[in-house]
């Protein structure tokens, strides 16, 4: 039992069909590219100051403190053009801070940006989500140190949906104005939109559901959340 695309679809409302979200990995002249993009570019990194020591690697792309500074609020008087550019970096912010997070919570890559040079691409973006889900929850059974990645969100309510062990408890659930628009509707994961969040110590609690999965039998396991 694992996230699958159908997962992906009803949590997120991601696309899962579409095209392969395949891209050329290579740096070379982001930084021009991304100035042709959306008109800016964070500003370079200083050179270590002692010749033998190791230079920093520079990642390609931007902090989301850099980001949140130069376009958190689109102008009123902003034409067509810079509307498109506001909205392609507020997609790229998103797009990293939620489906493909790496853990460490600090730069947006560029080739994600690079992934919105055309607003109708029809990337299967759903597909893209699970397999780098996929990647980090292997790599984070793998070492014993740092975080994870992937899209959380839908790990979580996967968890949740299915599995009695750690489910929180919601507060409310309150009725959703959908204005008679099959876009508007919400995804599954408006359920869990409001929570009781637990305050117990996660030491003594990753013992507890530790134990608790352990013991887990496939009657206590809701196989069919979404209905047949």
């Amino acid at each position: 039992m694992t996230v699958t695309l159908q997962d992906i679809a009803m949590i997120t409302g991601l696309p899962i069909d579409g095209n392969h979200l395949c891209m050329n990995t290579d740096s070379d002249g982001w930084r021009a590219q991304m100035h042709a993009l959306i008109g800016m570019v964070p500003p370079k990194s200083r050179e270590p100051e002692a010749e033998d020591k190791k230079k920093e690697r520079v990642a390609a792309g931007a902090t989301f403190t850099w980001i949140s500074s130069n376009f958190s609020t689109c102008p009123e008087d902003a034409n067509e053009d810079m509307v498109k550019t506001y909205a392609r970096v507020y997609m790229w912010y998103v797009i990293f801070r939620t489906m493909f997070a790496d853990g460490t919570g600090k730069n947006a890559p560029w080739m994600w940006l690079k992934a919105l040079t055309v607003f109708d691409s029809k990337w299967s973006w759903g597909s893209a989500t699970l397999a780098y889900l996929y990647r980090h929850l292997d790599e984070a059974c793998c070492r014993h140190t740092g975080g994870i990645g992937g899209c959380l969100l839908a790990l979580f309510i996967w968890s949740w949906e299915r599995l009695p062990v750690g489910r929180p408890k919601t507060v409310k659930y309150e009725d959703w104005d959908d204005k008679d628009d099959p876009l508007w509707l919400p995804t599954w994961a408006y359920k869990w939109d409001v929570l009781n969040e637990t305050t117990d110590d996660p030491s003594v609690m990753y013992k507890l559901y530790k134990s608790e999965l352990d013991a887990i039998t496939p009657e206590q396991v809701e196989w069919e959340p979404y209905g047949k």
